[in-house]
């Protein structure tokens, strides 16, 4: 059976560093759980790809962060768009859902893999949240002014920067964690193979790890 399209509309484009971009469309009454995907459409059949929500359960707008991929077959066509354009999506789907509001939550993300702990805690400001988020550069850690009452480690691997430089995956080793935490990784695949490798190593049980990859490239 064909996926619905619901038509919406832009509300907003914003550049956020030299690649990355939120967009913020009409919601058009969607009903979606924290952590869901949404496809996007462009204009040729097979132009579609899936985005998370990076918008809180109760938000008015739908907002999605993508990085511009120049010979890719939808970012240029997005990148494209003004408020008032048209465009369609459909969805949500997928299963990287919060299990526990009331668990500990360490989030370890690697660029605009972090859309989903956005609106993990745009749904629940209330939770025990550590956030480990990877970057290239300082411009790339997404809505860095959002986590100022959560526990915050940044990571830039390729410029200095004060505090930690290097990657999440090694920044996690440094930390004490609660035995009884849940982690949710998601961004590049080599940080997940990597972070959940060390997780288990260090005695945390495959049930508390839930994983999202988005692409392969452990730097970014």
């Amino acid at each position: 059976m064909a996926e619905t399209r619901i038509k919406s509309r832009v509300l907003s484009h914003t550049r956020l560093s030299d690649t990355a971009y939120q967009l913020r469309i009409e919601r058009k009454g969607l009903v979606f759980r924290a952590g869901e995907l949404l496809s996007l459409y462009g204009e040729a059949t097979l132009d579609s790809r899936d985005y998370t929500i990076a918008s809180g359960e109760g938000d008015e707008a739908l907002d999605i962060l993508y990085r511009l991929l120049p010979q890719g077959a939808l970012t240029p066509q997005l990148a494209r768009l003004q408020p008032g354009d048209a465009l369609s999506f459909s969805g949500p789907c997928g299963s990287f859902q919060l299990r526990d509001a009331s668990a500990s939550l360490v989030f370890v993300a690697t660029g605009t893999g972090i859309a989903p702990c956005r609106s993990f805690l745009r749904t629940y400001p209330e939770l025990d949240l550590t956030l480990l988020h990877g970057a290239r550069e300082p411009v790339d850690l997404f809505y860095r002014d959002e986590w100022a009452a959560k526990t915050y480690y940044p990571c830039v691997s390729r410029v200095p920067v004060e505090g930690f430089q290097g990657r999440v995956s090694d920044r996690i080793k440094l930390l004490s964690l609660p035995p009884d935490a849940h982690f949710y990784l998601c961004g590049a695949n080599e940080m997940i193979y990597e972070v959940s490798e060390w997780l288990l190593k260090a005695g945390f049980a495959s049930e508390q790890i839930f994983k999202e990859p988005y692409y392969y490239r452990a730097d970014d």
